[in-house]
């Protein structure tokens, strides 16, 4: 502790940074958890249901009555007056004439106010509400299939970056051995042209070998630091935090019947479901543009206030039936309802489409796992001969019959035989990853 507080007081006194990369171990069923609880566009497909949801209950209000008010403040820019001539209502006996002058009587008030609290509700139009609602209710679903979709794809994205940083890793470790080898081997060489029993060209192809072997791990080293951060990206982890990924990855697996995972694909894969949507969506869309024939008809209840219009009570009630209805429109109702049919058509077709793209998807996908399950079988048996290539190396170097460098040469095939096994059966894995996506399930292998 003394040691480590002393260098980072030296670091602060001479401005040199202080580093303390942060390392989180993870396991493949960790990995796909933390990237369905942070990854970003995940949360943003999440935010859109939350959307599609408020305006669904937007489209469910107007089921309602409405209560509204309106006021007015109008002043107007001259009146109508009332012209009484002198003697109009005759004479009156001692008296005279009634009235005894010409009269101008003003009506109403220059500045008028006039305020109404009215209480609407629809009657025909629920018809029309009604079939609005439905297709909200597509829209709801649909994006809940938009998310599950993601959730699919980040979660078999979660896959491809493990495995390739998996495979990444035990390359490096094989381009370590093989450089361990053109270092030994380069050694050798050295020696033998020294002694004079090889020549330089010997010793140039051997420095060639071991500059080569630098660049592989270099090359390695780029490639794991890369993997690493598109990691941290999809994982919604800080850029720069290290990962330390378990390798005991599940390779064994229950495969069901190739026609089943076909009707799981077509019961749950989001995009099909989508699909479906958009096909209600659209069928409620015809039957919206179709309600357009039907009039208007709106109940209605008012209680308003006026001040300032003659002859008229300053608080007064009126109630009624109003109706509305668009006699001629040049064909746009026609035009409208034409529109939602092609529409509808275009959804099912596209939902034929996406079913048969499936159906396809399933095909390849489960020959794939078929093809990559008898890779892994050769990549096992590569591994078994390698290692005892290795084995058998190291007594030869032991008992003195072969040189270092054959052993290090035998361990870095064993690594590279390794790496082999490693990627075949991560492809393995990754198809079954692929076939739940397909199927619309989150893959956990």
């Amino acid at each position: 502790m003394k040691r480590a507080l002393l260098a980072a007081i030296m670091a602060v006194l001479t401005g040199a940074p202080v580093q303390s990369a942060q390392v989180k171990k993870l396991t493949m069923a960790e990995a796909v958890e933390l990237a369905l609880k942070q990854n970003h566009n995940l949360k943003v497909a999440r935010f859109k249901v939350q959307e599609a949801q408020q305006e669904k209950a937007g489209a469910k209000s107007q089921y309602f009555p409405t209560l509204s008010n309106e006021t007015n403040l109008l002043h107007v820019t001259e009146l109508q007056d009332i012209d009484i001539p002198a003697g109009a209502f005759g004479r009156i006996p001692e008296v005279g004439p009634s009235p005894p002058y010409d009269l101008f009587i003003d009506q109403g008030k220059t500045t008028v106010v006039g305020s109404g609290m009215s209480l609407t509700q629809p009657i025909t139009q629920l018809i029309r509400v009604h079939r609005q609602n439905k297709a909200a209710e597509a829209d709801v679903a649909s994006s809940r299939d938009e998310a599950r979709y993601a959730e699919v794809e980040v979660a078999l994205k979660v896959h491809e970056m493990y495995y390739n940083l998996l495979v990444a890793q035990l390359n490096r470790q094989a381009a370590e051995q093989q450089m361990q080898y053109a270092d030994e081997d380069l050694r050798e060489s050295a020696n033998e042209v020294q002694n004079g029993s090889a020549l330089k060209v010997t010793e140039i192809s051997s420095q060639a070998s071991e500059l080569e072997s630098k660049q592989t791990l270099l090359t390695a080293d780029l490639q794991i630091d890369d993997l690493n951060v598109q990691f941290d990206d999809l994982l919604g982890l800080p850029v720069g935090t290290k990962l330390e990924l378990d390798p005991a990855v599940k390779t064994e697996f229950a495969l069901p019947p190739k026609d089943q995972c076909l009707r799981m694909a077509w019961a749950q894969n989001p995009e099909i479901r989508s699909a479906e949507d958009s096909v209600t969506k659209a069928s409620a869309g015809v039957s919206v543009a179709r309600t357009k024939f039907i009039p208007d008809v709106t109940a209605f209840a008012r209680y308003s206030y006026q001040d300032g219009i003659p002859f008229l009570v300053h608080n007064f009630g009126t109630f009624g039936v109003s109706m509305n209805y668009d006699i001629f429109d040049f064909g746009r109702r026609r035009a409208d309802i034409r529109q939602e049919q092609a529409q509808l058509r275009e959804a099912e077709e596209n939902l034929a489409r996406l079913k048969d793209e499936v159906a396809v998807q399933v095909e390849q996908t489960y020959n794939k796992l078929q093809r990559t399950k008898s890779m892994v079988e050769v990549a096992q048996r590569v591994v078994d001969l390698r290692t005892e290539g290795e084995r058998l190396a190291s007594n030869q170097v032991q008992q003195g019959v072969v040189l270092v460098s054959e052993q290090r040469k035998a361990s870095a095939e064993a690594f590279k035989a390794q790496a082999d096994l490693l990627q075949a059966s991560l492809t393995y894995v990754l198809a079954r990853a692929e076939l739940d996506r397909t199927m619309g399930v989150v893959s956990q292998f």
